[in-house]
């Protein structure tokens, strides 16, 4: 297993260097087909063909060892994560061997381009922590701190542990409070490692669209800047590892290796850019980027609870609600495209909107840390349950959201931008601060959540058209009784935490009931206008005023007898609707 690894790491990085040698010298449609070259299998090794070709043979033996590899791991491996892992470098091949087709297929369109280019140095990190995970053996285990140490990263009970040295004759209270150091010190390097790997990787992409989009004096700025960040970030690193764990042999080491690649990084930078991008010396940049970057996620694994880190930041983006703002995103692009859909445009513009999807509700649960520790149904999130510090939260949305602005900037338009912010905008700026000052913040916090749509017909069409906002009002009314029925579900853990929400006022809930069966009943005629704005048709004005109708009925129930029942009828009512309606919308789209 350790040798398959380490042969498909060394071959990932002769990849990378590949690909960088593809760019540099300008291969990129040396070869017009795919995935055949010129209808060989190996044509002529000449010219661009030997470095396009080249890479393709490269990427063909990657992929068959990739393969190998995950199924053994399947067969022999008993950790599920680990597991998880070959499956992700598996489907993160096949995608680069998609997005690498569709890149000469479509003439290298600049998002398809930098897609390919970035999921590259994703799967370099995902093989280089494989070969990590098998090629090195466990770090040894300090035995005073160990029940604390085993709390932060996920394997045991730092509470047990004091119990049972307080017990102890030799118990110190001492003792309690270095272990708790000890927790504090590895969380915090555990994440700034994260942090900086995020930073690196933010770096390469804006060094993918500084290549594949032309090197203009705005990208150019824009990636100095990205790497003034990435070096501080490292820095960071560094000196944290040699102030408080320069014990570490392990951290260390990679410490000195980051330290050293990020000089080389900076001096090869400097050297592209005065020797006017001389082919070696660029390539040479792109592969120590990629160095970087796997160094930087090793560093992070040897700090440990990587595996438990990177599910709290995952869970720090609310997954499904992100999901929700992707999938009306794609919505409203789809629903707006004329003709085949531009499929760069909509992998970028998803890839925004996933990221400041993703970055926006990191930084609410950054400002309602302290409210969600006072409810049980949010008590567990990262922030309250301590898993992650609040300034690592709060880097982590920041850097999302930059990233996902950047993606709609440079891969949509400026109106896409535009909507990305004021989604973030009001979301963190007006709802989160309004929950606990008015039951207004209902109408408010239904803003955020009806801009993804606009924001897919945006990048579509440049302009918002009355469809666009047909769309917006379906899902703005669609929220409300969404909502409410879920605030009355949590009405007593909501008024614990201070939110003024309508169901906390109004412990009858007859006013809730009524105006959940209002907003279904406005619901009714909203639903139908797509097809008067000519975005969908017959069959679904069929369909949706069926689907109203229904879901009046089971508003007009929670008014009736405003029970708890009754408000989960309708919450889950709600999670049908709305996507029968889209599925219909989706099959009956008017032609444009």
């Amino acid at each position: 297993m350790v040798w398959l690894t380490r042969a498909l790491v060394a071959a990932t990085f002769l990849l990378l260097i590949a690909g960088g040698l593809v760019t540099s010298t300008g291969s990129g449609l040396a070869v017009p087909d795919w995935p055949l070259s010129y209808g060989q299998l190996m044509p002529p090794m000449v010219g661009g063909i030997l470095f396009e070709h080249g890479h393709r043979m490269i990427a063909a033996t990657i992929g068959l060892l990739t393969l190998i590899l995950t199924l053994v791991i399947l067969v022999r491996e008993r950790r599920g994560w680990v597991r998880g892992l070959a499956l992700a470098a598996f489907g993160a091949v096949v995608l680069q061997g998609v997005l690498g087709g569709l890149t000469v297929l479509w003439r290298l369109p600049t998002p398809v381009s930098v897609a390919h280019a970035c999921l590259g140095q994703t799967f370099f990190v995902l093989v280089t922590l494989l070969a990590t995970i098998y090629g090195e053996r466990p770090a040894p285990v300090s035995v005073s701190p160990e029940p604390a140490l085993r709390s932060a990263s996920g394997h045991g009970s730092a509470e047990g542990g004091e119990r049972a040295r307080a017990s102890s004759p030799n118990f110190h209270a001492g003792e309690i409070e270095g272990g708790r150091r000890m927790v504090t010190a590895k969380q915090g390097l555990v994440q700034a490692a994260l942090l900086a790997t995020v930073a690196i990787y933010a770096q390469l992409i804006l060094g993918a669209t500084v290549r594949h989009a032309g090197w203009r004096p705005g990208l150019i700025a824009a990636h100095l800047v990205g790497a003034i960040v990435a070096l501080a970030a490292i820095l960071r690193v560094v000196l944290l590892v040699l102030s408080q764990h320069a014990d570490d042999r392990r951290l260390t080491r990679r410490a000195a290796w980051l330290a050293g690649l990020v000089i080389v990084q900076m001096g090869l930078g400097l050297a592209t850019l005065v020797s006017g991008r001389a082919v070696w010396i660029a390539t040479a940049h792109v592969a120590t980027g990629a160095l970087l970057l796997a160094n930087a996620a090793v560093l992070a694994w040897h700090a440990g609870g990587f595996r438990l880190n990177l599910s709290a930041y995952l869970e720090l983006t609310k997954p499904r609600l992100t999901l929700m703002a992707v999938i009306t995103t794609f919505m409203g692009f789809y629903l707006g495209a004329r003709g085949p859909l531009p499929v760069g445009r909509l992998i970028a513009t998803l890839m925004g909107a996933c990221l400041v999807g993703g970055g926006a509700a990191a930084l609410n649960q950054y400002l309602e840390r302290d409210a969600d520790a006072q409810m049980p149904r949010t008590a567990r999130r990262p922030l309250p349950s301590g898993r992650l510090t609040p300034r690592g939260a709060l880097w982590f949305g920041a850097g999302l959201v930059l990233l996902g602005l950047a993606a709609l900037l440079l891969g949509a338009n400026r109106l896409t931008a535009l909507l990305g912010a004021a989604t973030l905008a009001s979301y963190l700026w007006w709802y989160t601060p309004l929950k606990k000052r008015t039951v207004l913040c209902t109408l408010v916090g239904a803003i955020p959540g009806a801009l993804p749509p606009l924001m897919g017909w945006a990048a579509a069409r440049g302009t918002l058209e009355p469809g666009a906002w047909a769309l917006f009002a379906l899902l703005f009314l669609w929220q409300l009784p969404h909502f409410l029925a879920l605030a009355w579900l949590y009405r007593d853990e909501y008024a614990r935490a201070g939110f003024q929400m309508l169901p906390v006022l109004d412990p009858t809930g007859a006013t809730v009931g009524r105006q959940m069966a209002l907003y279904c009943l406005a619901l009714l005629p909203v639903s139908l206008v797509p097809t008067v704005f000519h975005v969908a048709g017959g069959l679904y004005f069929v369909g949706a005023a069926v689907l109203s109708l229904a879901f009046l009925g089971v508003g007009i129930g929670a008014a009736v007898a405003p029970t708890t029942a009754a408000a989960r009828r309708l919450f889950h009512a709600s999670l049908a609707y709305l996507p029968g309606l889209l599925a219909l919308m989706a099959f009956d789209k008017v032609s444009w």
